[in-house]
């Protein structure tokens, strides 16, 4: 796919477009590898950060259709389900505009914040729910001045599919 032009994006607080949140913790060596249903989502970067599944309290989830941050690591994922998190300094971000909240608008949500937030943050420098209500992204925008959420769903169904047809190729050919 062609690059991007950013140039005439507009930057938003954090705060301005999600709820956040401190995810619930479970440390991990409370939990029973492979007890449920759950995810159990961590702050490592492959796999959706999804280390498990778990039997998991009600008490301790932490609801779905959200980015997880991991907040010592800066991993950025997006959580479908409701998920257990295996620490207290990873931040849940919700959309406020919950018409907006789809997988495809979420996932390019994750490359823009991954662009504003990499160079700031990193293991020694661990971002928190203080520091980040305070962070500004950069979005595609209408003429009116709000995100471009249409522009931002088109783009990454694009992706999505060309990912798609690319994986597909890799397939073995029956016969």
């Amino acid at each position: 796919m062609a690059k991007i032009n950013t140039d005439s994006w507009t930057a938003f607080k954090l705060s301005d477009i999600f709820f956040m949140s401190n995810t619930k913790s479970i440390v991990q060596k409370s939990i029973i590898p492979d007890s449920g249903t759950i995810p159990y989502v961590t702050a490592q970067a492959g796999n959706n950060g999804i280390l498990t599944y778990i039997d998991c309290p009600s008490e301790w989830l932490d609801s779905g259709n959200c980015i997880m941050i991991g907040g010592k690591t800066l991993t950025f994922s997006y959580q479908a389900v409701s998920f257990c998190s295996n620490d207290s300094h990873n931040i849940a971000l919700y959309l406020k505009d919950s018409t907006k909240a789809t997988e495809p608008i979420y996932l390019f949500l994750i490359v823009a914040l991954r662009a504003a937030l990499s160079q700031k943050y990193s293991w020694g420098d661990s971002i928190s729910m203080k520091r980040i209500k305070s962070e500004s992204f950069y979005l595609p925008t209408t003429k009116s001045g709000s995100p471009d959420w249409e522009y931002m769903n088109l783009y990454m169904k694009k992706v999505l599919a060309s990912a798609k047809d690319h994986l597909d190729c890799l397939l073995p050919v029956s016969i």
